[in-house]
Formats: structure tokens, sequence, C-alpha cells
């Protein structure tokens, strides 16, 4: 599709006005204060691009001289703040290098012999890597029409299988940023046993504003023995590079999973830097806001060009392009922007990560151009 003259200023037009409102906006550090940037622009990894939270910059300056010792306090008083800020126990929580090391602990506590793992696809992949390791089955269920994740076709899976089920649900789920639904997933999660254990995957879960969504914390909090939740420091706290994630479960699979996590996986960085970003609600505020700027920069001009989008839920959004992914991937590349791979079963769309406001302005103003160029 052409970009005709009128579109072409409209699209321009929404660009510049909101980026005079994200960018000059007092609730945002001033871009003299961002990260510097170098080399292309990153918006393939899902960051925040806001850099560290002052607070743990600064508990990482006040702990690195004590770097020489063992981390487990630092360790314990994160495990502990976690607790109160989740209305947990200690012995429902469980540090992880990262959330990925959360997922491998949790699927080897469940793995059994005859065991297969149910996963959507597309969705956040190394669990099938962790599985196969394990020379575990793994049933891969496309999303649906909608790109939903598709339930009814996972408990299909489940239902014909004659050994144990491990499924595993990303919520909101990544590529599409889409929530699951969630009368379907408790309802499903209620039926947890022996032979059927969820890992849920809530990486995202602090960028929601949609007042429907329901935690799996809800699970675990009500005595489910059945549910793991993995939840992460890497994405809206900007502990990427720290690695620090942890689990939550009911405290019988807990146990279970703590007999497969590796030994001093925690690092006194991460833990202070972790307990510092989880105990400043202005930079989680902070975060928020810079989002829903950069998704309303983003929104406009997709909207402008006439480009679909899903609804998101993430600090990314998953749009049509009109094109081939890998090109597409490939071209922006080559203008200085890493966008999204191509996933399975979504040629034509990209995943998109949403950084800066004034981040988002370059990005914008590019894919106008790829308009001109008839690329999109």
């Amino acid at each position: 599709m052409q970009l005709s003259r009128r579109h072409f200023l409209s699209a321009g037009a929404a660009v510049s006005a909101l980026a005079m409102a994200g960018c000059q906006s007092s609730a945002l550090p001033h871009t003299s204060q961002m990260p510097a940037q170098s080399g292309p622009l990153a918006l393939n990894f899902n960051e925040n691009s806001l850099g560290l939270p002052p607070a743990s910059m600064k508990a990482l300056q006040q702990a690195l001289p004590q770097a020489f010792r063992y981390p487990d306090a630092a360790r314990s008083e994160l495990m502990q703040a976690l607790a109160e800020y989740l209305g947990l126990q200690t012995e429902q929580l469980i540090y992880g290098n990262g959330s990925s090391e959360v997922l491998k602990m949790s699927l080897d506590a469940m793995a059994t012999s005859n065991a297969q793992l149910v996963m959507p696809d597309p969705t956040f992949g190394v669990i099938e890597d962790y599985a196969l390791a394990r020379g575990m089955k793994v049933v891969k269920v496309p999303l649906n029409a909608a790109l939903q994740t598709d339930i009814a076709a996972m408990q299909a899976a489940v239902t014909g299988h004659n050994g144990k089920s491990v499924v595993y649900l990303c919520n909101p789920n990544n590529p599409t940023g889409l929530l699951l639904p969630g009368g379907e997933l408790r309802q499903w999660l209620g039926q947890a046993s022996d032979k059927l254990e969820f890992i849920i995957d809530e990486a995202y879960a602090e960028y929601v504003q949609q007042p429907e969504f329901e935690s799996a914390i809800t699970q675990v909090k009500a005595g489910n023995p059945h549910v793991a939740v993995a939840r992460t420091f890497s994405k809206i706290y900007a502990l990427a590079g720290l690695r620090v994630g942890y689990g939550i479960a009911e405290t019988s699979m807990l146990n279970r999973m703590t007999a497969q996590a590796s030994i001093d996986n925690a690092n006194i960085a991460g833990c202070v830097a972790a307990k510092a970003a989880l105990q400043d609600k202005d930079w989680l505020a902070l975060s928020i806001k810079n989002n829903q700027q950069s998704l309303a920069l983003v929104m406009e001009t997709l909207n402008a060009l006439g480009l679909e989008a899903l609804p998101c839920n993430a600090n990314f959004i998953f749009h049509r392009i009109n094109s081939d992914t890998s090109e597409y991937q490939q071209r922006m590349a080559d203008a200085g922007i890493l966008v999204g791979r191509q996933f399975n079963h979504t040629n034509g769309w990209n995943r998109l990560s949403l950084g800066r406001p004034d981040e988002m302005v370059r990005f914008c103003k590019m894919l106008i151009r790829f308009r001109q160029q008839g690329w999109v």
C-alpha cells in the first residue's frame, strides 16, 4: 500500500506532536540523563531503556566493596523483601539466575519418565531447549487465528497423552503481548494434579494495566501444589545484565525446585540492586509512564499507516508489516534499528520493543520512510 501525501503528513504530524508530549514530559528524565546510545538502536530484546534505577545504582556502589563475601545475606534480604511485597512467605520463593533458570528448575522438578511438555507456538522458547535436553517429548500448539493461546487445543494435547503433561504458558505471551483468557486459564489451573502441572511465565506482569489480569500467584496462595510461577527483574526493573529472577510456588513444589537449583546461583550485585529497585515505587511508575508514552507514539504511527497491531500488555508490541519479517528485520538493521526476529506462524508480523519516547520517534520516522519505499 502506497502512502498518500495526506497520510504521510498525518503520520508525520502525529510523530511530531507525540514526540513533543513524550520527550518533554517532566515525569521522565531528561535525555541527557538517559543511558548513552552507542551502535544500533536496540528495540529487539524488550529491555527497559531508561537504564538502571538510581536506587539500584546507589546500592551497587555501596555493595561492590563487599563483593569478596558470599551473597547469602543479600539474597535472604531480597527474598524477605519480595515476600513482603507479594504477600507470601519466604518458603514460597526461590532465587534464580534470571527467570530462565527458574524455568529450568521448574521443569526439572516436574519431569518424570514419559512426561511431555505442552507449550504454545510461538512463545518464549527456552524451556523447549531444556525439555529436549532431558529427552522429553515437546508438543507445540499453534496460536489460533486471532494469535491467542489456544487453550482448548492444548487441553486436547494433554488428554491425548497417556503419561504426565507439563504445561508451559507465558502470560502475557511473548511475542504477541496478549493476556491469556483468564476464565479458561483459572479453570484449567484448578485441574492441576500429579499428572498435570503448570509453569507460568510472568516476565512482563508488572507492565499489565488491564484489571482482568490475574496472576497465577493466586494459585500458590490458594495452596495449589502443582503450579510454579517465574518472574524476573530483567524487564521493568531494568536489571537484565545482573541476572535476577525468582520462582513462586507452594512449599512442597518449591522444595522439589530447590533440589534442582544450582548452588550459590546468586550474586551480591544483583541481589542488592533488585531489592533497591523493588522498593522504588517512583521508578516503577516512571517506567510504566515511559512505556505508555512510547506506545502512544507507535500506535499513532501504525494507525496512520494502516498497520494492524495487537493489544499491548507488555513493553513490546506485535504489529503487521505487510512484508517478509526477516527481510524487514534486515532492512531495519541496515537503517541502524534492531527489531524483533521472525517467529513461527507469524510471518508478516514484527515484535517491536518499546524504548524511550525519543527512541520511538526515530523508529516511527523510519517506518514512514519504509512506507515511502513500499516496504511496509
